[in-house]
């Protein structure tokens, strides 16, 4: 099996349980992630002791399909079609950061997700960069900060510069609607 082969199930795999721990059935608007998308840095420190002053920026998550040019800005957005019954999905894929992969991994650093531009202090998703590196590549989990709901995964390597690339993937919370109509929060059953 080929490294492209296993990230794209590593990323498949991965994005299912997080969808699948969200655990709710119904219909959802596909509008939860801002229209700048949610802010994404690289943090010094573990999500339980972050220095607030990012080390790295990366794109900020849009959602799947969003396309971006050159430079970074939207340039297509998808139509979205179908039932939707989980949580809208957001990506970013941001290439030569200007941190060494070596750097990054000798101190403790992590992915941490904002709420908006507006709210960078609302920290959503956030995940310890650790764990097994295969080919200059690692995957690691971004769990939920506080009761915010949102959980996903980021994939690093390292590329023949030994600078950073980051793709992020992120799963909103779930939601259904009840009887009357109103979208409410979903539990999982268990």
């Amino acid at each position: 099996m080929s490294i492209s082969s296993i990230r794209k199930f590593i990323a498949g795999a991965a994005l299912a349980t997080t969808i699948g721990l969200g655990g709710a059935v119904g219909v959802i608007a596909q509008d939860s992630a801002p229209s700048s998308g949610h802010p994404a840095h690289i943090h010094m420190g573990t999500c339980a002791d972050l220095d607030p002053a990012p080390v790295a920026p990366l794109f900020n998550l849009l959602p799947i399909g969003v396309e971006r040019d050159d430079d970074g800005e939207v340039a297509e957005t998808p139509e979205v079609r179908g039932t939707l019954t989980v949580g809208e999905v957001t990506y970013s894929e941001t290439d030569d950061i200007e941190f060494a992969w070596d750097e990054m991994l000798a101190a403790p650093h992590a992915i941490v997700v904002h709420e908006s531009e507006e709210y960078m202090e609302n920290y959503i998703a956030c995940g310890d960069i650790g764990g097994v590196v295969f080919d200059d590549e690692m995957v690691i989990g971004l769990k939920p900060v506080g009761d915010s709901g949102y959980s996903g995964i980021a994939m690093l390597s390292s590329d023949d510069d030994d600078e950073v690339d980051v793709e992020v993937y992120m799963s909103a919370p779930s939601s259904e609607s009840d009887d009357s109509g109103e979208t409410v929060e979903a539990t999982p059953e268990g």
